[in-house]
């Protein structure tokens, strides 16, 4: 059906749609909004149209748009993996029981598995920063071994490092435990055994029927006794390690981890610092014209080598139609290491997504990247930054830019598209209008002017397979009255033109748009017939809207028309 014939159709049916928008209200746009990000003045941290997500983003466990993420990101094209990569371990696990609370033993970041070193496991000190190896001791073969360094006796006399205590020597006879007279005769020296306790050697209290004896306290300045299940272990520092220790613990220090095995879960990486920010920023400070969404991360982990994402921005929902494609161009810049940038399309029927851009490295310069959208449904748009500790030091952070989205057609043949942003009943001036061109000559020159006075809105030249698509606003000076807005570009048969007529009131407001012809002049020939004209004029001209309505909704806010 062409255009001509929708418009009758259309003008049918015009009285019906007076009460259309009131359905419609709510129904998302087929356009991004703000897709230039020129809504907001620079610095702003509120982006219009978008939703910002200011954290670490989990692909495949965090939520955006309504939708859990799915993590398609490739790890595997990591910068100097393989030369920066070792071994990831988690140093925090669990305490060690034979030690303080600062040693833990280590563990597989990723496994879970205890770390050994020729069968003995790895310790970490935390307070002073190095490994130990819990070796075992040698069997315990009495219960009442001890570490202490004296030999011993053995049978015969006691040593003099042993001698009992004084409760320990014989116990005194019957008969002098009994009282004795009041004037006792004098012990001679040769008499072993006072009659009485001295204060400096006291006697010892008995213990209770039943109960055991006291133990002797340990000597002064030797270790007490230790268990058989306390002396089990001993703790090896890594200085005092054998050469085999420590080349085996070399060998498992720089195991390289696949790098899809860790995807980006925050988790390995310990931050123990970070700092998000989206905003809007000159493009002037970053190689382009106009205002320049910017996404920021940094960094800091307990582990190194890890991928973290985020912040992320997630567009409002934007209905699409079949054919059509999503054009933006972008740029990553390294800053504490490199940048690992992630967007893509989501279907807010399906949570499908389709990925647009996949990136790591150093610097990406400003570059277009275009998708073809799957098929006709409403959409949104998720960028999600995030950085790669490249170095394996700790730090990372990156920054990642976006500008100029938008979707066009799918150009199967030779072919441009001229869509406005504005319809029927819409502030014109200063609003937005699409531009696109495919299958056209190779660095081909195209141009938008808006007339009768000409004013080149837009000029550019096509990429090298012909292609182009832009979006720029009209001029703020628009006067009232009848206009055209033209789009010209080469094809490999010649010039290709489009052009929109429209009629522009007094306030701005937008009171004709179409692709087929400028607005009919309605003659006035005098006060009678102008009463009757006037009653038509405004009967057509209601019809007229309603028809412009409808296929302007039909097509969605930009009116889009291509020519082959």
């Amino acid at each position: 059906m062409n255009k001509r014939s929708r418009a009758a159709i259309a003008l049918t049916i015009g009285t019906a749609l007076a009460v259309g928008p009131a359905f419609t209200a709510n129904a998302a746009s087929s356009t991004i909004t703000n897709g230039g990000f020129e809504a907001d003045a620079i610095g702003s941290t509120s982006i219009t149209g978008w939703t910002t997500v200011n954290q670490a983003i989990d692909l495949g466990v965090t939520s955006l748009g309504g939708c859990t993420t799915v993590d398609t990101s490739d790890y595997t094209n990591l910068r100097e993996y393989a030369d920066e990569a070792e071994a990831v371990w988690d140093r925090t696990y669990a305490n060690v029981p034979d030690l303080d609370s600062d040693h833990y033993y280590v563990h597989d970041a990723f496994t879970g598995d205890p770390i050994t070193i020729l069968g003995d496991r790895l310790v970490w000190n935390d307070w002073d920063g190095y490994y130990l190896l819990e070796v075992a001791m040698a069997p315990v073969g009495e219960p009442d071994f001890s570490f202490s360094s004296v030999p011993d006796p053995g049978e015969g006399e006691p040593g003099p490092e042993t001698e009992p205590a004084p409760e320990t020597e014989p116990a005194p006879q019957p008969e002098e435990t009994t009282p004795v007279d009041p004037e006792p005769s004098e012990p001679t020296p040769s008499d072993p055994t006072p009659s009485e306790p001295t204060p400096a050697d006291p006697a010892p209290s008995e213990p209770a029927p039943g109960e055991p004896a006291p133990s002797d306290p340990a000597p002064e300045n030797e270790p007490a006794p230790v268990s058989p299940v306390e002396a089990l272990y001993s703790y090896l520092a890594e200085w005092d390690w054998s050469s085999d220790q420590s080349n085996a613990f070399d060998v498992a220090e720089s195991a390289i981890p696949d790098p899809t095995l860790r995807g980006d879960t925050p988790a390995y990486a310990g931050l123990d610092e970070e700092s998000y920010e989206i905003s809007i920023v000159d493009g002037a400070d970053v190689g382009r014209a106009g205002k320049v969404l910017e996404l920021y991360s940094d960094l800091g982990g307990d582990y190194d080598g890890y991928v973290i994402h985020g912040p992320a921005i997630v567009s409002a929902p934007f209905t699409v139609a079949a054919g059509r494609q999503i054009s933006l161009d972008w740029k990553a810049v390294d800053d504490s290491d490199d940048f690992h940038v992630f967007g893509y399309l989501l279907n807010t029927s399906t949570c499908a997504q389709t990925e647009v851009i996949d990136a790591t490295g150093e610097v990406q310069d400003w570059t277009t990247t275009s998708v073809a959208i799957p098929s006709a449904g409403t959409y949104r748009f998720v960028f999600v930054s995030g950085s790669y500790d490249k170095s394996w030091g700790g730090a990372a952070g990156a920054y990642m830019y976006i500008d100029n989205i938008v979707q066009a057609p799918v150009f199967s043949s030779p072919g441009i598209d001229l869509s406005l942003a504005a319809g029927v009943g819409d502030y014109l001036p200063g609003s937005d209008v699409q531009v696109s061109g495919g299958g056209l000559e190779p660095e081909s020159a195209y141009d938008l002017v808006l007339r009768s006075t000409p004013v080149t809105v837009t000029e550019g030249v096509t990429d090298l397979d012909g292609r182009f698509v832009q979006v720029v606003p009209l001029p703020q000076n628009i006067t009232p009255g009848a206009h055209t807005i033209t789009l010209t570009g080469q094809g490999p048969s010649g010039r290709l033109t489009e052009v929109a007529y429209i009629t522009v009131g007094t306030d701005g407001t937008l009171l004709y748009l179409s692709m087929d012809g400028p607005q009919p002049a309605l003659a006035m020939t005098g006060p009678a017939e102008n009463a009757g004209l006037i009653g038509l004029a405004l009967l057509l001209t209601l019809t007229g809207a309603a028809a412009v309505e409808l296929e302007r909704r039909r097509r969605g806010p930009f009116s889009t028309v291509y020519v082959r």
